[in-house]
């Protein structure tokens, strides 16, 4: 898939941004029609770690993130369980080489994947989403920001092998 420019991030994100809380419901009876896999993944991943906020926040990014990869060069196919299979053993197999990296090292080797990610544009909305500011009384913690960061880059690189 050709690389999400920043214009199509930027609109997408500012448009589902506008959107009344009724329309919600919609787009997530959408993305359960057309990425029932992607869905679900988003739905139990963290479970048993995130609270209810860091879920709301995983979901709502994620539906981003579909929205946002939709308006590629071609139409999304429906995500199987073997891709996604595929691309989190995949994302393990990174994290646990990372793990027995320096310091030095570790920065090094994310420097390089961030440099050379297809799709750059998605995967920096993704990280500006969960540094900023959230809401008053919107608990996110500190310490579970990476492994939403890792979650969602799951879903971009299951849309982006299609």
């Amino acid at each position: 898939m050709e690389p999400i420019s920043s214009k199509i991030v930027e609109r997408t994100w500012k448009k589902i941004g506008k959107m009344s809380p009724l329309e919600i419901p919609k787009m997530a009876y959408r993305m359960r029609e057309e990425q029932p896999i992607i869905l679900a993944y988003l739905l139990v991943a963290g479970h048993d770690i995130l609270n209810q906020d860091e879920r709301e926040l995983l979901l709502y990014l994620g539906v981003v993130v579909w929205q946002i990869m939709s308006q590629g060069s071609r139409p999304l196919a429906k995500v199987t369980e073997d891709v996604l299979n595929e691309v989190v053993r995949t994302n393990l197999e990174m994290i646990e080489s990372l793990e027995s990296k320096s310091e030095a090292g570790f920065t090094d080797a994310m420097k390089e994947m961030l440099g050379s990610y297809p799709q750059p544009e998605v995967l920096k909305y993704v990280v500006e989403a969960l540094v900023e500011e959230h809401e008053e009384g919107c608990l996110i913690r500190d310490e579970n920001k990476g492994m939403m960061m890792l979650y969602l880059k799951t879903v971009i690189d299951c849309f982006d092998r299609q």
